[in-house]
């Protein structure tokens, strides 16, 4: 199935439901409402706004559909911004005297095409709220702006009306939907032919509908079907008749995707929830299912955007019923329990529909396109987690897919988060192929080169070698082996016996490291700090150093702590030396890299859990002398 016939077979379904708009109208942000007497004089502005006294956002409303702008001027119906609503904006005093002007005659062409379009629309109605509107627009003089309430706040916000003593907008009103579909038929009857998505011969559309939602695109909205250079009419066909869609089904395709785009609603701490979308970088992915059930197991295994916390959250209102019971049946999936045990009820052959978005100009480029069934979904994330898997667990356990991006970005800033990957380990995911090397790549860049650092959101500290990063790398590692690319499979646990040289330089760095603190307690520069980077990508240039520097740290616990603690270190390195053969490896391919990072994480969790350490080992950390110049 294509993505528009999956999209107009969604807004279908919704349309039987009572769920969706009606053609011509769509989600739209509307900021103020202007309230109207009978005879069209101005009463008051209501704001329409929610928020928190700080910052405060638009409510989504039903509303005839926005215009498609580029740098032209075409007015929207019934609202707009109040540039063509009213004739105002702020001017931008900062530029030259002739872009000022310029600005100001466009203003004054933007409110009169507004006024235009409205007497074509209502100049024969005889609804009273329709000709209330028309007899406002006639007689309103945009010098009179200031005199409004809210007039300030209200500047360049998106504006409609409403008549007095009515909860509606004047464009609910019946005569309002019947003056746009009149409008809407007169305009697009330009020829008949073929639906692409639906097999009928139907009136095909010319130009479709926007796609509002997608991070990085126009904010007016960008196209996902788009044709307008001069080699596309090669073949006698202009714009939509290149790939003819009708109508109908252009309205469902767009309604569908807008709304999957658009958040449902704002939850406590007044952010929007967007139940359908989550954001890998720059990659903007919604997502739906054929069953509500289906949807809500989606949702949770791709994972919650990064302003969420809690899975329940996510849900829209009449589903948060079901979280408990969804959570459960999560839990069994974590442990590989099929979708078949896990989840007796749902239909493992119910299709998903995942599709990743990037912003390209005026339009839209589809980074990937996923159509499966719920149990090929499902077990696609199951072996994610698998391939995830440490002991001990990364967390939170299972990480959402936004939360490990973020462990490849600078400062895990999301707006750092390199393009295009998260698009490309979404794939991954659900088609079970290798991950892409970038991630490999990027994980070990990132390890090399960060430090320790404080988050400032939860005051944890944020490991350069972080459970999560060791989770990536080992993942890579193991899908690599479950391809047969590498020849060697990569422990979940601490593995003792293993010969790999990789995997026992990352177990005797976290030796070293944790006899130095042992040492000289808590250092400004730790052996991490200094010597990871090099340490990890060519041993034979530091490790004969380190083991120097380790038989002076040994001697320094020796005559401070007596010679129990100082042979325990002796002995695990020797141990672990002991399979690493005469000599150091010169250089560690990307592969051995990741897996030093899993010796160490492993090793190092040895210390933090104090399993199998001398009781002791704590207490000489707290007496050592920080100020002694050893390394």
């Amino acid at each position: 199935m294509t993505i528009l016939q999956s999209l107009a077979r969604r807004y279908d379904r919704l349309a039987r439901a009572g769920e969706a708009p009606i053609p011509g109208f769509a989600p739209s942000q509307i900021s103020f409402t202007i309230v109207l007497d009978r005879e069209g004089n101005y009463v008051t502005t209501q704001d329409e706004r929610t928020g928190d006294g700080k910052k405060f956002r638009p409510q989504i409303r039903l509303a005839p559909a926005a215009p498609k702008r580029t740098v032209g001027i075409a007015s929207g119906a019934f609202w707009d911004k109040t540039s063509y609503v009213l004739g105002r904006t702020a001017l931008d005093e900062t530029v030259f005297a002739a872009k000022q002007a310029k600005d100001a005659e466009r203003l004054i062409k933007e409110h009169a095409a507004f006024l235009a379009r409205h007497e074509k629309l209502l100049g024969g109605t005889s609804d009273v709220g329709c000709a209330a509107l028309l007899g406002f627009l006639r007689r309103w003089r945009p010098d009179r702006y200031d005199a409004l309430a809210h007039a300030a706040a209200m500047l360049d916000q998106n504006v409609a009306f409403r008549l007095e003593g009515e909860a509606g907008f004047i464009h609910d009103r019946p005569a309002a939907r019947a003056a746009l579909m009149a409008e809407a038929g007169a305009h697009n009857a330009v020829l008949e032919g073929m639906c692409l998505v639906t097999g009928k011969v139907m009136p095909i559309v010319r130009l479709h509908p926007s796609i509002k939602g997608v991070a990085g695109a126009q904010s007016s909205g960008a196209a996902l079907v788009s044709f307008n250079h001069d080699s596309f009419t090669s073949y006698g066909k202009i714009q939509g008749a290149n790939a003819p869609v009708s109508e109908a089904a252009a309205f469902a395709y767009a309604t569908a995707l807008n709304g999957l785009l658009s958040a449902s609603h704002t939850n406590a701490k007044g952010r929007p929830v967007y139940p359908n979308r989550v954001m890998l970088g720059e990659t903007t992915v919604p997502f739906w299912a054929e069953h509500g059930d289906a949807e809500s197991i989606v949702r949770a295994m791709i994972g919650d955007e990064e302003e969420l916390v809690e899975v329940g959250d996510a849900l829209p209102v009449d589903e948060k019923t079901e979280t408990a019971r969804l959570g459960d049946v999560l839990h069994r999936m974590q442990d590989g329990i099929p979708l078949r045990d896990a989840a007796p009820r749902m239909d493992p052959a119910s299709r998903v529909f995942v599709l990743g978005l990037s912003p390209n100009a005026a339009r839209l480029s589809v980074r990937f396109w996923v159509e499966q069934s719920l149990a090929d979904f499902t077990r696609h994330f199951q072996q994610h987690w698998a391939d995830l898997r440490l002991d001990p667990p990364p967390r939170p356990w299972p990480p959402p897919l936004w939360r490990l991006l973020l462990e490849l970005a600078p400062q895990r800033k999301s707006e750092s988060i390199p393009p295009h990957l998260g698009g490309e380990v979404m794939r991954a995911i659900l088609t079970g192929l290798p991950y892409p090397r970038a991630l490999l790549i990027q994980t070990i860049m990132r390890i090399r080169a960060d430090h320790d650092e404080e988050d400032r959101r939860t005051g944890r500290t944020l490991e350069r070698v972080s459970d999560l990063r060791v989770a990536l790398l080992k993942a890579c590692l193991a899908r690599m082996h479950r391809w047969k690319l590498i020849a060697e499979d990569v422990p979940v646990s601490l593995d003792l016996a293993t010969t790999n040289s990789a995997y026992r330089l990352g177990r005797l760095f976290s030796v070293l490291e944790r006899l130095q603190r042992t040492a000289l307690g808590q250092r400004n520069a730790t052996v991490r700090d200094r010597f990871y980077a090099s340490a990890s990508a060519t041993p034979a240039l530091v490790f004969p150093s380190l083991i120097r520097n380790a038989r002076n740290h040994s001697k320094t616990i020796r005559s401070r702590s007596g010679p129990g603690l100082a042979e325990w270190f002796e002995d695990h390195i020797a141990d672990i030396a002991s399979g690493l053969g005469d000599s150091f490896p010169k250089a560690l391919p990307l592969e051995e890299q990741g897996r030093f990072a899993l010796g160490y994480y492993h090793q190092r969790d040895v210390f933090r859990r104090k399993k199998d350490v001398p009781a002791d080992i704590e207490a000489a950390e707290t007496t050592a002398d920080t100020s002694s110049e050893e390394e």
